[in-house]
């Protein structure tokens, strides 16, 4: 989850640094392509995220129902 979030920043940041007009640009690639790139990081990111948040519910239950009574 933590690669997710950090990919998801990452990506936000420099989609915000394309947006204000602040981000140099690679030679020979389009905005639009940088633009593109960085929007597939963001989605990216949020599907880890989300398969981290998953994974952590199925163990959670699983722990629970694998607990022993006291």
């Amino acid at each position: 989850m933590l690669g997710g979030i950090g990919l998801f920043a990452f990506a936000r940041h420099a989609l915000n640094g394309i947006g204000n007009g602040t981000r140099a640009m690679p030679e020979g690639i389009s905005a639009v392509a940088v633009t593109q790139f960085h929007v597939a990081q963001s989605t990216f990111a949020l599907w880890i995220v989300g398969l981290g948040v998953m994974v952590g519910i199925a163990a959670a239950v699983r722990h629970r129902v694998r607990k022993e009574p006291v």
